[in-house]
């Protein structure tokens, strides 16, 4: 082992000893060639980890090459372009009537943060929605928020006609490449899935919290790997929605940043910048500290993505946070450290 990739290894085994997570896969890259993949516990190169809100990530490209090719533009209203949100069937109509494709790869729209859908499992997603804007108070700002994404979701099956999973499919991985990134894994990829969770216990408690009720989580205690660990992905959208959903393998991820690093389309280069008046976001990665000279994402499960185009370097690291014997750590401190270091290593 090179003396960069020994560091690289030192330092995720640090965080693993640490108790932060049991399984771990991180891969550095290039805009042209994978550089190194290195391992812990019980991943290995090509294993396949739940990517949670690295989702987004998969949908906003999505969009924005749609927004490329003339079919969207980031100032069309969601509202004119989803009929069930058109004031003559959509109750709320008022409070979405304004929000743009901007605002919600942006995470500048008054939606709110979250909701469990699956509480109401035989209401439509619409009929909820409306519900869960007349009754959350208005957002402000920049705050962080699933049912932008849901909607975005929901968007490109309209535009694309055809289910989430075939837009993925079909706009995403064949055209540029991207092998073992999936919805719906438990068929195509079993004996490489590492699971995300021992059950959904901190969503029991956010339920709880907010005086609802759902009596079909799964057993705690119990991995479940190729089930989605979010939620409303699992038991409300049946596995696929615009915000969580996809499995995926590091090496996915990375062909997907690859794509960021050596595009020479505008809105792609421009996704990568913090944008106006949404402070630490660009379209829809996040910028900061956290990602030096460059843009990445999070995942909930414990994983993230990172790159730097101006420094030609990312790396995409999948863990099983959820998994660890106390499980939950903030995983903000080894992401910067990570990041640092890659860039530090690897960068031109």
């Amino acid at each position: 082992m090179l003396q960069r990739e020994r560091k690289l290894q030192d330092l995720i085994e640090r965080y693993r000893a640490g108790g932060y997570f049991p399984d771990a896969a991180v891969c550095v890259f290039s805009g042209k060639q994978i550089l190194t993949i290195l391992t812990t516990g019980s991943a290995q190169e090509h294993s396949v980890f739940d990517v949670a809100s690295l989702t987004k990530i998969a949908t906003a490209t999505q969009i924005l090459l749609l927004v490329e090719d003339g079919r969207l533009s980031l100032d069309g209203r969601i509202a004119d372009l989803l009929p069930a949100l058109s004031p003559s069937v959509f109750r709320a109509y008022d409070q979405v009537k304004d929000i743009t494709i901007c605002q919600l790869l942006t995470h500048t729209s008054p939606l709110p943060a979250w909701y469990p859908f699956y509480t109401r499992q035989q209401d439509g997603f619409y009929d909820i929605l409306a519900h869960v804007i007349q009754v959350c108070p208005k957002s402000r700002g920049v705050t962080y928020s699933d049912l932008n994404f849901m909607l975005l979701g929901k968007l490109l099956e309209e535009v694309c006609r055809l289910p989430l999973q075939d837009c993925l499919q079909q706009h995403l991985c064949i055209p540029f490449g991207i092998r073992d990134m999936t919805y719906l894994p438990g068929a195509s990829l079993p004996d490489r899935l590492i699971p995300s969770d021992l059950g959904n216990d901190i969503e029991m408690r956010m339920v709880r919290e907010r005086g609802l009720r759902f009596d079909g989580f799964r057993p705690l205690g119990i991995p479940a790997p190729g089930t989605v660990n979010d939620g409303n992905a699992n038991y409300y959208f049946g596995g696929v929605s615009g915000h969580a959903g996809i499995f995926a393998s590091v090496q996915a991820y990375a062909r997907l940043c690859q794509v960021y690093l050596e595009t020479d389309l505008k809105g792609l280069i421009s996704a990568q910048l913090e944008q106006p008046d949404a402070p630490g976001r660009g379209l829809g990665f996040q910028v900061g500290m956290t990602y030096p000279c460059g843009c990445g994402h999070t995942g909930f499960t414990g994983t993230s993505i990172y790159l730097s185009r101006s420094h030609d370097v990312g790396a995409v690291a999948f863990t099983n946070r959820l998994c660890a014997a106390e499980a939950g750590h903030d995983m903000s401190e080894f992401r910067r450290a990570l990041h640092e270091t890659v860039l530090a290593l690897y960068g031109s």
